[in-house]
């Protein structure tokens, strides 16, 4: 079924509520206060372009490479030669090669993202750098003011001429975040970007364009794929269709027009090797790999905690970074890595059940606020699921905890959801107030405890709440919007108790 609200019978057991809009002076006031933020946030972005540093670097010399060789790069780093002889692997960034001016630029080894990527950034190294640097980041900042008018119009269940009132503090309550998606210019914007417009657009029955979005999300990020899951799962099979056809044919098909047929191969090859088999939580965590305290991975978090793991090192995946760091651990026992990469294995496979059964109902069979939360609950979990996930993914964290807006209005606040929804919003945002301190918590030690992989529980825990409040009672939750979008005719105004008699009678 590829119309979700029209074919809903849930929806005849919720009322239907429109809020009022905020003044309009407060709504001026709160779009100048977005308007300062993204110079602030462009000027961040610009600064660290202009200084030649990571992570933009490596997204134009991706296609610089591709341009200069017809190929993916071979795999080695220009850096002064160890006194021991060795050279070092990087098999984390993208490959990128050297300038005769501009930035230094060292040169690694990239299989952990599709060929898909690479092909996509010659599109800025036909371009200088400094110009490629100024495209790359407007491109960030239109696809940020995008999401933000996607989800304030269509997912909060609040007016929509109201989403700089209504998505102001949300944004704020990320801050960190978001400063540090732009510090490093990286992808995690455009790609939330696609979801949003995935979800967006397949809530307005265009279910091809849809699939399309969701298609292209995963070409950039292998974890969207856990959305693909979350379609196949509301039997939305066109939408999946789309998808994995746009995967293949601007995936598979095109590198091969790209590279040829032997190169496309060997270049899956390895992608499939470094980030599959040896990118995978299990094998991180045996190989004693990406377990600096940035990587809130959960084999990396429960190696640190359960193994003399030192998390004070940046060797595995900065190359230019001085490796000779003072060796920290923090472990309260010191079990084997097979018995960690167990745990760890057990914890993700228990999580992904779990999951699979909040959300295995058909999307027929939900209301519009069941089926947003649904959503938001696999972008949340994305990052549950990440072996390698910094500071910049939480970014994701956003369109759920811009619902929890809509939630807090129509439930109230004397509600025990409200309390809890409350407090792990500030639970998040004293974290980050928290992540700078040396002196009173120790170099990075919030994070080397996991304190971000905390958050996205933290923030996830009330929305499971809530989907098996709806489940229970799907009037809990009130529909918005004009109600001949909904429904072929406006849902009835009936008792919240009769909805246990409704569609899942």
């Amino acid at each position: 079924m590829d119309r979700p609200e029209a074919a809903s019978p849930a929806l005849r057991y919720a009322t239907l509520n429109t809020p009022r809009e905020a003044p309009r002076a407060v709504r001026i006031l709160c779009m100048f206060a977005f308007g300062v933020i993204g110079l602030i946030l462009a000027a961040t972005g610009g600064m660290y372009i202009y200084r030649g540093e990571p992570d933009f670097e490596y997204f134009y010399k991706a296609g610089a490479a591709l341009l200069e060789h017809g190929s993916l790069d071979a795999g080695y780093e220009r850096l002064p030669t160890p006194a021991d002889g060795s050279h070092n692997k990087v098999h984390w960034y993208w490959p990128y090669s050297d300038q005769p001016s501009g930035p230094v630029f060292t040169r690694g080894k990239l299989d952990w993202y599709w060929p898909f990527v690479h092909r996509s950034m010659t599109l800025l190294a036909w371009m200088p750098y400094w110009p490629a640097g100024g495209v790359w980041l407007a491109l960030n900042l239109l696809a940020l003011l995008t999401t933000l008018r996607l989800v304030g119009t269509h997912l909060t269940g609040l007016p929509a001429r109201d989403w700089p009132v209504t998505l102001l503090l949300p944004f704020l309550f990320l801050g960190v975040f978001w400063h540090w998606e732009f510090h490093l210019n990286q992808i995690d914007i455009v790609t939330m970007l696609l979801l949003v417009a995935a979800f967006v657009h397949w809530q307005q029955r265009r279910t091809a364009i849809a699939g399309v979005w969701l298609g292209l999300a995963v070409l950039i990020k292998i974890t969207p794929l856990l959305m693909l899951v979350w379609f196949a799962l509301k039997r939305q099979y066109r939408t999946v269709a789309v998808a994995l056809l746009t995967i293949v044919i601007a995936g598979p098909a095109s590198d091969v027009v790209a590279f040829g047929p032997s190169k496309t191969v060997d270049h899956y090859r390895a992608w499939l090797n470094n980030a599959v088999s040896a990118g995978s939580h299990r094998a991180l965590v045996l190989a004693q790999r990406e377990m600096d305290w940035r990587n809130q991975g959960i084999g990396a978090v429960l190696s640190r905690w359960l193994h003399p793991t030192n998390y004070n090192t940046h060797f595995d995946n900065e190359p230019r970074a001085n490796s000779n760091y003072e060796p920290r651990t923090l472990n309260v026992v010191d079990l084997p890595l097979e018995t960690i990469a167990t745990i760890a294995s057990a914890v993700l496979g228990l999580s992904l059940l779990g999951l699979l059964w909040l959300a295995r109902r058909p999307a027929k069979a939900l209301t519009p606020w069941q089926l947003r939360f649904e959503w938001a609950l696999f972008l949340l979990a994305m990052l549950w699921f990440m072996p390698v996930m910094r500071r910049y993914h939480m970014i994701w964290v956003f369109p759920g905890l811009a619902m929890f807006g809509g939630a807090l209005h129509h439930l109230g606040l004397r509600r025990a959801w409200s309390v809890l929804a409350l407090l792990s919003i500030g639970l998040v945002v004293a974290g980050q107030i928290a992540l700078p301190s040396k002196v009173l918590i120790g170099a990075n030690m919030l994070e080397a405890r996991g304190m971000l992989l905390g958050m996205v529980a933290l923030i996830g825990l009330p929305i499971i709440l809530l989907l098996l409040m709806m489940a229970r009672d799907p009037s809990c939750m009130p529909l918005t919007g004009d109600p001949s979008r909904l429904s072929a005719q406006p849902p009835p105004r009936i008792p919240p108790r009769a909805a246990s008699d409704g569609p899942h009678a």
